[in-house]
């Protein structure tokens, strides 16, 4: 593949090799970074720094190295599982499980747990399909909480129109910094993929619309606990929406910085509820999971040591 700088003007403010580049190759900043430091980025057959300063005209030489193989193994996984049918699972998602497998996680995914837990069909096990059977929608990797899993290809079918036009209910609760002038709160504001920060999302007048519904639940010195209601299932949302109203959670590292990540060892949020009409049985359902540990001794601390 190759990329070639076109830069306007000589005072234009120009960006660093890595940074270009992964706009360019919608990557992220950190995989260019690797791909720099592994050789298979060449500009005029010499291998650049990350930092260099992209000049008007450079031509980039980028070779993408065989993805590694997937390992679906079934392999058990800690979850616990609220419902089982035929048909389809709940499930309790921990903190720290990365949902399908990813460089890193090749074998130790969500899905592996999910196919030592349950006989599941579906199909979806080919590198177009993302590696992601019974998978119908996602959770982050810090994130904890309830998740759907579909038994077969037509399960999974069913389940992800239900989500796809936002016929399942989905609530979290969440902690987060600050003070909040508010007692309720509807966040409608569209987002996007950030365009220098790959793995970032940002608010975005161009991006897909996304709401959230926020209520204030229990208010500490610093911080307060919040029930929140999503009504899109945008990636990284309630993240860049608590951001974007000036209140981040607490240990969220990637949208709050070192001020939050020291706060918590993971974004604390959690997906407790689900409600939807079970389309298999014909009648309203509703699932619900306890607070993990580490959040319950978070609020415990939060109340008794405020600083």
């Amino acid at each position: 593949m190759h990329v070639t700088a076109e830069v306007a003007s000589k005072s234009t403010q120009l960006d660093r090799v890595d940074s270009f580049l992964a706009v360019k190759t919608g990557k992220s900043r950190s995989y260019i970074s690797q791909l720099i430091k592994g050789g298979y980025v060449l500009l005029r057959g010499v291998p650049p720094r990350k930092s260099d300063v992209v000049a008007n005209g450079d031509t980039f030489e980028l070779t993408f190295p065989p993805e590694p193989d997937i390992d679906l193994t079934p392999r058990e996984i800690p979850f616990d599982i609220i419902y089982d049918s035929p048909r389809y699972a709940v499930i309790n998602k921990p903190a720290g499980v990365v949902v399908q497998p990813a460089p890193g996680h090749l074998n130790d995914s969500l899905v592996n747990g999910l196919l030592y837990a349950f006989n599941i069909t579906d199909d979806m096990g080919d590198k177009k399909g993302g590696f992601r059977p019974g998978i119908v929608h996602r959770l982050d990797k810090d994130t904890s909480g309830l998740m759907l899993v579909a038994k077969d290809r037509d399960s999974r079918e069913i389940l992800s129109k239900l989500f796809h036009d936002r016929l399942i209910n989905k609530y979290y609760v969440a902690i987060a910094m600050g003070k909040p002038r508010f007692q309720e709160m509807l966040i409608n504001e569209p987002i996007a993929r950030d365009k220098i920060h790959r793995q970032r999302m940002c608010i975005d007048t161009g991006g897909r619309t996304a709401k959230t519904g926020v209520k204030v639940s229990k208010l500490f010195v610093n911080s307060f606990m919040a029930d929140i209601r999503l009504y899109t299932g945008r990636t990284h949302q309630i993240r860049i929406h608590f951001k974007h109203i000036g209140h981040p959670l607490l240990g969220d590292s990637l949208y709050g910085g070192a001020s939050a990540a020291r706060l918590f060892h993971r974004q604390a949020l959690h997906s407790y509820k689900i409600e939807f009409v079970d389309p298999f049985a014909g009648k309203p359902v509703s699932y619900t999971a306890p607070l993990p540990e580490d959040m319950q001794e978070l609020i415990t601390r939060q109340l008794t040591n405020p600083s």
